[in-house]
């Protein structure tokens, strides 16, 4: 954001979205076996140690530690670069309109733009995370299915109702996403101008 602030101004929310994407593929390395391990209690109904054990001792098997980790990439990279973007552009937006500049924006415009953000990114991605549970949920740890192959599933169990099979869900999510992502917002926001007027 700041390279394209200084070299390219015009382009400051394609910088936004490409280090969001940037961030969110990098988190799905680690948070993948971290969410298989969360599926395996939640769905399966393993224990805490035999979950992480299966994990941890697979962590070089693609079809054990990482299975499930495609999916996560498309939950993760491109709703992250859409997070990110949403919320710059929500609160250049708004700043506006307020007749305000960045860094001096009201309390209204961080939670609104945050928990617009939430909304559009998980609007987004949320197909891929269902798509990932899926995938993750298989009992058998040698029973890996690719992407397409969980999708195709998904779509043949939906009785001819495919938004409802891959957004199933969608709006508990929405619940918990949308005011975490607005407080997130809000703090960053208020602690960025506190250490500016401690710098100035």
């Amino acid at each position: 954001k700041r390279w394209c602030e200084k070299h390219k101004p015009d382009d400051v929310l394609l910088g936004v979205f490409i280090g969001g994407c940037t961030g969110g593929v990098a988190q799905s390395f680690l948070m993948s076996p971290v969410e298989l391990i969360k599926v395996n209690q939640q769905v399966i109904g393993r224990s805490f140690s035999s979950a992480t054990s299966i994990v941890t001792s697979g962590l070089f098997s693609r079809q054990i530690a990482w299975r499930g980790l495609g999916a996560t990439l498309l939950r993760d990279g491109l709703p992250h670069g859409v997070w990110f973007a949403s919320y710059q552009y929500s609160k250049d937006y708004l700043s506006q309109i307020d007749g305000t500049y960045p860094g001096k924006s009201s309390a209204f415009i961080p939670l609104f733009s945050g928990a617009f953000a939430a909304f559009t990114a998980w609007a987004v991605g949320y197909p891929f995370d269902v798509i990932k549970t899926r995938i993750q949920a298989a009992k058998e740890f040698n029973e890996s299915k690719s992407v397409a192959q969980a999708t195709r599933e998904i779509l043949s169990e939906s009785n001819g109702r495919p938004f409802a099979a891959l957004y199933r869900g969608f709006w508990l999510k929405i619940a918990k996403a949308v005011p975490a992502s607005a407080v997130n917002f809000y703090v960053y926001e208020s602690v960025v101008e506190s250490l500016r007027v401690i710098g100035d």
